[in-house]
């Protein structure tokens, strides 16, 4: 049965396809849209992270006179598929039905054409004519005709769903359908007759993934039992079933519902036709067939149900809307723009190399909109089970506003721009198949701002994609490189707002903030703070090396109790990074408490100092667990002209690596320890100018969890032992140059992992039993470039104000050569005021 409304028409021009005739009036407007984002399924879908900025207007592009020409591009929102790289390239899509025009321009490819046969059932007393095959050509036509944008002076311009695909098929003969509706009579078919469309569904379920049947037997799937049905068509249902097959493999066959809608019998009566005919509506009393097999029902151009389309009724959970033409307008009448166009076998006076397009209506047209949009899974999602394809298309079937109505439109209305992205959250693989082990994104992320372990891994992971699965296991591929969040402070939102007092005791009291125009949490910026030294700990009592100091600080680094930094030579808001003096890893516990003292031993000065806290960014980290703890030892021997200082100290970060989080999925983080050595001081190099050094190295014990197999174990696998670096020099001038003014000049890099190897295991994709595959990316830990920050300060007082100037200039930026060096020039001026 096939629905035989057909308006014909030609384009008189051998180019590729003709171009719609500006006297006629086939655009067609866009539905008017009638989603409801704040309902569900609606909210469950997110952007497609490898989706340009500009999808939209990519989308546009594709909205062509050509798109516009078929009749249902719109409706379904193909232009969003197309936009995501969307063409059914390298698919093939077989159809039972009459046959196929070939030599139509719309199926050329290269120098042939893009349609094979599988059989054919004309005969001598059958024979195929191009009136025979007439609806079939359009049926393949709206899968696949051409995208060619070929102007021609007359014609109809369109392509087809999939425009990119190829086509297998399998003529039969097929009757108009225009006589009075007469159900099939069950008891009558015979073996040979089950037989004979047994064989051709095994056919082409042998040959390809989707199979497009419109035409069907009338009667209405509730008109008959299980029992019957079985009974005349076994051989058929066992070829439907494909039970030698796994569910992931089995062919999708893709139903027309049936045009019964309004039909009369030969007596006079209305059709019920509130559920698809019989063989779309099998799955109805076999359920073993909803995996693979679709029903689906037209809808005209306004994007209500068609007035001849069946209706969804007991299919309702494996039936589906799409265009198949009709009166949009409900004017009474099928206008030119309310059909399906499509390619079709020439007039028999025709002229060589003409081509002509047909206009027509019936769910026969609307069955292969969506066999086309299959096409479009199976290239984008081709190691994707067929039954997850069918599923995809009808959980994301437009079900808002008339489409919430089951027993009409199914599961609703197709939707390619809802089908093509991700349904719901995407998340990370870390099992063997998809069925568990998939974590939210958020915590599957390596979380780095003052460490070298981001660059390493962003430099290993440049050219490789990870397979993120969205809530219905279908992979989505984005850069590798997503997984490592790595931020760093802009130098200008650095500096610290610093204060000292000297106390009537001796003693020295210091508290400062971060710059309150930035946004602590963002920037990784020092939150308020502050010190208190007390008795023989500050380094410029030279003339006096006997007692004992003691100091506390709430918020500040434990390395300003130490060093330079104690002997007075360097203060915390002396260059950018207030800490270049110090041992880089006590950055890890910046926040939090530290207490220790200072007492005189031998030549020199011991100190030791507590301390624990975290590297936690704003000014909440006072509330927060403790992560990190440690000691720090150092001996000092100091004089006029020249300190050294020696340390020896060790740090614990219970819950990260080198101020470096992971996500659970990534691995687990128990007590990694780091034991740093390292020394600095200063050298008088004039009565007006003074060096000043710093150096330190550490090993650190990843703390990275080894045990149980490499799915339980993580993602990120690293040396248990990691070395580590960093360096300062520079240079300032005393109150002897200039007594007003001073200028210094710092050269530092960063801390720097120097040794090390790792891997990381990315998802590559999944089989279609849901099996992830994986690929093992390894890297070297020390980083292939390396930063260095050149600052120089100059600041001088005229009358009452002080102004300062800064130049910066860092080469290679987190230690990556990839990275644009910058520089900039700060000017600023303080006034002081007297009571």
């Amino acid at each position: 049965m096939a629905l035989g409304l057909i308006l014909t028409v030609c384009g008189c021009s051998s180019g590729g396809g003709g171009q719609k005739a500006p006297s006629t009036d086939i655009s067609i407007a866009p539905p008017e849209s009638n989603r409801d984002l704040s309902q569900p399924p609606w909210n469950s879908f997110a952007e497609q992270i490898q989706d340009p900025v500009n999808l939209d207007e990519l989308a546009s592009q594709f909205e062509t006179d050509e798109y516009a020409g078929m009749g249902a591009l719109a409706v379904i929102n193909a232009s969003s598929a197309y936009a995501r790289g969307a063409t059914g390239a390298g698919v093939k899509v077989g159809m039972i039905d009459s046959g196929v025009y070939r030599e139509h321009i719309e199926f050329a490819q290269g120098t042939g054409d893009k349609v094979e046969y599988a059989g054919s059932d004309y005969s001598t007393s059958n024979p195929r004519t191009d009136s025979a095959i007439s609806h079939g050509t359009l049926v393949a036509g709206v899968i696949a005709a051409n995208k060619d944008d070929s102007a021609t002076s007359t014609g109809i311009n369109m392509h087809g769903v999939a425009f990119d695909a190829t086509l297998l098929a399998y003529e039969i003969p097929l009757g108009s359908g225009e006589a009075p509706y007469d159900p099939i009579d069950v008891e009558q078919i015979t073996f040979g007759d089950d037989n004979y469309f047994a064989n051709r569904f095994t056919t082409m379920a042998d040959q390809v993934d989707i199979i497009n049947l419109s035409f069907g037997f009338p009667g209405v799937i509730t008109s008959y039992s299980t029992t019957q049905i079985e009974s005349a068509f076994s051989l058929s249902l066992d070829a439907l079933r494909q039970s030698n097959r796994s569910r992931g493999e089995r062919s999708i066959f893709v139903i027309s519902a049936g045009n019964a809608w309004n039909d009369v019998d030969d007596l006079g009566n209305t059709v019920q036709a509130d559920s698809p005919e019989l063989l779309p509506g099998l799955p109805y009393l076999f359920p073993e067939l909803k995996d693979h097999v679709l029903a689906v029902v037209a809808v005209d151009n306004s994007g209500e149900i068609a007035f001849y389309s069946n209706r969804c009724g007991v299919a309702a959970d494996f039936c589906l809307a799409a265009p198949g033409g009709g009166d949009g307008n409900n004017n009474g009448t099928v206008e030119i723009g309310e059909r399906i166009w499509g390619p079709t076998p020439p007039e028999p006076e025709a002229e060589a190399n003409t081509h002509y397009y047909a206009g027509a209506i019936g769910t026969s047209f609307a069955a292969p909109v969506v066999s086309g949009s299959l096409a479009l899974l199976k290239q984008m999602f081709p190691t994707v089970g067929n039954h997850e394809l069918v599923e995809r298309l009808l959980k994301t079937a437009n079900k808002a506003g008339i489409y919430s109505d089951s027993s009409i439109y199914g599961q609703g209305l197709l939707d390619l721009d809802a089908a093509t992205r991700p349904v719901g959250a995407l998340a990370v693989a870390s099992n063997g198949d998809l069925n568990s082990g998939l974590n939210n994104l958020s915590a599957s992320t390596i979380n780095t701002s003052e460490s070298g372990l981001g660059t390493s891994l962003l430099s290993a992971l440049k050219g490789h994609q990870i397979a993120l699965f969205d809530q219905l296991g279908f992979p989505f591929y984005t850069d590798a490189r997503r997984l490592v969040n790595q931020t760093r402070s802009p130098p200008e939102y650095a500096q610290l707002q610093h204060r000292e007092q000297r106390l009537s005791n001796g003693g020295k009291l210091q508290i400062g903030q971060a710059n309150p125009l930035a946004d602590n949490a963002y920037f990784s910026l020092q939150p308020a703070y502050l010190t208190l030294q007390l008795g023989n700990q500050l380094g410029d009592q030279l003339d006096d090396q006997s007692g004992i100091g003691r100091f506390v600080g709430i918020n500040a680094n434990p390395g300003w109790f130490f060093g330079v930094y104690a002997d007075n030579f360097i203060a915390p808001a002396s260059s950018a990074d207030r800490l270049s003096f110090a041992a880089p890893w006590l950055r890890f516990a910046r926040n939090g408490w530290s207490s220790g003292g200072a007492m005189a031993l031998g030549l020199g000065k011991l100190r030791a100092g507590i301390f624990n806290g975290s590297a936690a960014d704003d000014l909440q980290s006072l509330t927060r667990p403790r992560n990190s703890h440690g000691g720090l030892l150092e001996y000092a021997l100091l004089s006029t002209n020249f300190s050294v200082n020696f340390q020896h100290g060790f740090i614990s970060e219970n819950s990260s690596l080198l101020g470096a989080t992971l996500g659970q999925t990534l691995g687990q983080l128990k007590n990694t320890a780091t034991k740093f050595f390292g020394l600095n001081g200063h050298l008088q190099l004039s009565p007006k100018w003074r060096g000043i050094f710093a150096v330190y190295h550490g090993t650190t014990e990843s703390g990275l969890a080894e045990s149980g197999t490499a799915e339980s174990k993580g993602l990120l696998n690293l040396d248990k032992s990691l070395k580590s670096s960093a360096w300062s020099v520079g240079i300032n001038s005393t109150p002897e140059w200039q007594v007003e003014d001073r200028l210094s000049i710092y050269l530092h890099q960063p801390l720097r992992i120097a040794g090390g190897q790792g891997s990381l295991r990315l998802a590559t994709g999944r089989s279609v039993d849901r099996q992830v595959s994986y690929e093992t990316v390894a890297f070297d830990l020390e980083p292939q470039g390396r930063e260095q920050q050149l600052e120089v300060r100059y600041q001088f007082k005229w009358n009452n104000i002080i102004t300062a100037a800064r130049v910066e200039y860092t080469i290679q930026p987190n230690h990556s050569p990839l990275n644009p060096r910058y520089g900039l020039i700060e000017f600023s001026l303080f006034r002081a005021f007297k009571d």
